[in-house]
């Protein structure tokens, strides 16, 4: 159902890293990016907190603070499937001037499910006077999680908006102890959605939780009730009257646990002091976080990272690596740790790195990562330049006499060694990189 989606962003994915850094915004910038939610913060609107007044001094302050997703209601069971027709289009047409995507969602009771999905079909099918829609849709379902009914609903929604139609499920975070809570199928939820987006309320009506640990306990719940490390994870931050701090321990967590993007439910509206917030979201997530993902989605379904287990955000050792590196290498995709090191020993791959202790059992750094993927793409062209027969049969160092340091891959400027972010790989970013090596 959704292999389409994968390949059409794997396709924008080779010509990104291909040009260079993936963390590039100007590179980036210059691709088509993928369908529905944009990678950028998002933030949430009620059907009864639509703006009043300048349409586009409001999407220009969006812009302005990084906001690149308006999560906008459409309807709730007991509405129209649309109000306020012309105040929609003309903020729809608005958003997309300033590159800020809009996603409708609507509040589904399920008390008929077919009913339902069809108000949101009409958000999906609804076109502004420019001609223009929704990005996508998100079906918002907290009331009546009864597995036949979701699945009746959601059903329709893919059957009426086709299998490349961007959906997202909103849900309960799993860790809210609701009584419905416990009856969310989830895997039947990864069956007809592209994201999963848990409302991960650390503010409770008893009781208020670390906005990090919270997080962290959230997404990772969600890999684990759906069963697969590569589901597309975009939380719902709490904008319950929450400060700046409690956002930023928030969107540190996202980035910790590998989630894919996030957003803001505010109280009403979106304070300052949020809006500030939101506006540091690059420094929490990869510019290109969505792309990061299919690589790793994509690379895992060819066999590769076998022992990654349910969190792609851990980091992959050393030994891991070689073995990826090793198998595109020479296209034999059994290998151990051990035989892939010395296979590419045998090439050269070492020649000129540091002399640093490299123990197969230990995370593999950023700056290694790069290279030895560097070494991989100048493999290739010297071989093929050569006549070479790269199998790890015969092999011939590619790189004797090398005197300077590969460049073809460049770590980015902001990605000192001293940098948590860049101390180690996770899976998620060797993907990425090693995706960039495809030729």
């Amino acid at each position: 159902m959704k292999s389409f989606r994968f390949k059409a962003l794997l396709s924008a994915l080779a010509l990104s890293l291909v040009a260079g850094s993936f963390f590039s915004r100007a590179r980036a910038g210059e691709l088509n990016p993928p369908a529905g939610i944009a990678d950028g913060p998002g933030i949430w609107m009620n059907l009864w907190s639509y703006p009043k007044g300048d349409l586009d001094a409001y999407c220009l302050n969006l812009h302005n603070h990084g906001i690149r997703n308006l999560f906008i209601q459409t309807s709730r069971s007991n509405t129209e499937s649309i109000r306020q027709k012309e105040v929609l289009g003309n903020l729809i047409d608005t958003c997309h001037k300033y590159k800020i995507r809009t996603i409708a969602w609507s509040f589904a009771f399920l008390e008929s499910p077919v009913t339902d999905a069809h108000k949101l079909v009409d958000a999906a099918r609804f076109k502004t006077p420019r001609g223009s829609g929704f990005d996508a849709v998100a079906a918002n379902l907290e009331k009546d999680l009864t597995a036949s009914r979701v699945e009746q609903y959601s059903k329709v929604l893919r059957d009426e908006l086709g299998q490349d139609y961007p959906l997202v499920a909103v849900v309960f975070s799993p860790l809210n102890k609701a009584p419905q809570v416990a009856r969310t199928p989830w895997k039947l939820l990864d069956r007809y959605y592209d994201v999963i987006a848990p409302m991960n309320y650390w503010n409770s009506k008893y009781k208020k939780f670390d906005p990090y640990q919270y997080t962290m306990d959230t997404v990772k719940e969600v890999r684990h009730l759906v069963g697969r490390p590569d589901v597309e994870v975009h939380v719902i931050g709490d904008g319950m009257k929450t400060g700046g701090e409690e956002i930023k321990s928030f969107m540190k967590a996202c980035m910790d646990c590998g989630a894919t993007s996030a957003s803001l439910y505010p109280f009403h509206q979106v304070t300052a002091e949020q809006y500030k917030t939101l506006s540091f979201y690059s420094e929490y997530f990869p510019v290109n976080s969505r792309y990061r993902l299919a690589a790793f989605k994509e690379l895992k379904s060819q066999g590769a990272f076998p022992r990654v287990g349910l969190d792609p955000s851990r980091p992959i050792s050393r030994g891991e690596y070689y073995q990826v590196l090793a198998g595109r290498l020479t296209g034999k995709h059994d290998l151990d740790a051990l035989d892939s090191e010395k296979i590419l020993s045998s090439y050269g791959f070492f020649a000129d790195l540091s002399a640093e202790s490299r123990s197969l059992d230990a995370a593999i750094g950023h700056r290694e990562a790069y290279k030895l993927a560097a070494r991989l793409v100048q493999a290739r062209s010297k071989a093929a330049a050569s006549g070479l027969k790269i199998d790890g049969a015969n092999p011939v160092n590619l790189f004797k006499g090398k005197k300077r340091a590969d460049r073809w891959f460049v770590q980015p400027a902001s990605a000192e060694t001293t940098h948590p972010r860049f101390e180690t790989l996770n899976y998620l970013d060797a993907a990425q990189i090693i995706l960039a090596t495809s030729p």
